[in-house]
């Protein structure tokens, strides 16, 4: 397995809303409204199934290695997004910011 550290969540996924909402990466600042940058809750979804997906497959696993991720809570601000993919990480991630 591949060590995979927690501090790439931000950048995965202002890389991936920036994707499906056309907004430039820069405009998903902690205190963003993901609803004011136009990320509906369809978007939001396919955004988590792809940074599982990229975060796993850097780590080498499979998500039936994972089990399913929480359930997910209600998220008004990309930094509650990043908060959340965060804790649904699998337990052998680093966390680089801890050090």
């Amino acid at each position: 397995m591949t060590a995979f550290s927690a501090d790439r969540v931000p950048t995965l996924l202002r890389d991936e809303l920036a994707v499906v909402t056309g907004q430039p990466a820069s405009v998903f600042t902690d205190d963003a409204l993901l609803g004011d940058v136009g990320v509906d809750s369809l978007a939001l979804i396919e955004v988590l199934m792809s940074v599982r997906d990229q975060i796993l497959e850097d780590m080498g696993l499979d998500a039936d290695d994972v089990g399913e991720p929480p359930t997910l809570p209600w998220i008004e601000t990309f930094g509650e997004l990043v908060a959340y993919v965060r804790s649904s990480l699998p337990a052998t991630v680093t966390d680089d910011s801890a050090r």
